[in-house]
């Protein structure tokens, strides 16, 4: 990614925290405007949905360095919310989401390594306490920034494996995950009570646990974060009904 591309992320990260000022008096952000009234209940939903497959008489060759390739890929995760607006503009509310990922590959050659059967399967389960700030934008009735913090648990597994001629073998892996995150956004309604929104995270910590039950091993991998960066990979896009 560019350094021109990186100063925009952060730019936009900034935006939603409310710094800079000068905004309000552009008339940018309007902080006397009421964005979504006091008692009204938001629910949302964002989806994923990702899915390739590699076949073919000798499988398939990936830009002359993967050669032989067959299997397969797929990637699902949905994310459900709720909130109440304890204030004009101000929300508590809880999140779920689940995730789910499965990769099979036969035999395939990585320039001149030859890789084994692989299968890896996937999928956990998050929970969140969420508190989100609106800063409504010009009028303040269309468009506004948010910024939501959160206190988030997981739990889930991972699954590495290959076939033999004596079963599965391979690593079986119990996940927990526990954080606390800022994650800034801007919400455009469409319709009178439907809104579409689009975050991502800008400041994550927290910690993560995983222990291995394998054919050989047995042991436990902890780590502790903390990350203060725009991830573009956490990107999450959705939509709202305010009734």
């Amino acid at each position: 990614m560019s350094i021109f591309q990186n100063k925009h992320i952060l730019v936009f990260a900034l935006l939603c925290i409310g710094i800079g000022a000068g905004a309000q008096e552009r008339g940018i952000y309007n902080g006397d405007a009421v964005f979504i009234g006091k008692g009204t209940v938001a629910t949302g939903v964002s989806f994923g949905f990702d899915s390739w497959e590699a076949s073919g008489r000798n499988g398939f060759d990936l830009l002359g360095i993967i050669r032989g390739l067959d299997g397969y890929v797929r990637e699902t995760d949905v994310d459900v919310q709720g909130a109440w607006f304890v204030r004009d503009n101000l929300s508590v509310g809880l999140r779920f989401g689940y995730s789910d990922t499965r990769i099979s590959m036969d035999s395939t050659q990585l320039a001149d390594i030859e890789i084994p059967d692989r299968h890896v399967s996937r999928q956990a389960f998050d929970g969140a306490l969420t508190c989100r700030r609106y800063l409504p934008l010009f009028d303040g009735r269309i468009a506004a920034m948010f910024l939501e913090g959160r206190l988030s648990g997981s739990a889930g597994y991972f699954k590495n494996y290959r076939l033999t001629s004596n079963g599965k073998e391979g690593d079986y892996d119990d996940v927990w995950r526990a954080s606390a995150g800022l994650y800034p956004g801007i919400s455009l309604f469409a319709t009178r009570n439907m809104a579409f929104e689009v975050s991502m995270p800008l400041l994550e910590g927290g910690f993560r646990r995983q222990k291995q039950d394998g054919t050989t091993t047995d042991g436990t991998l902890s780590r502790a974060f903390l990350n203060f960066k725009p991830n573009l990979t956490g990107l999450r896009m959705g939509l709202v009904y305010h009734f």
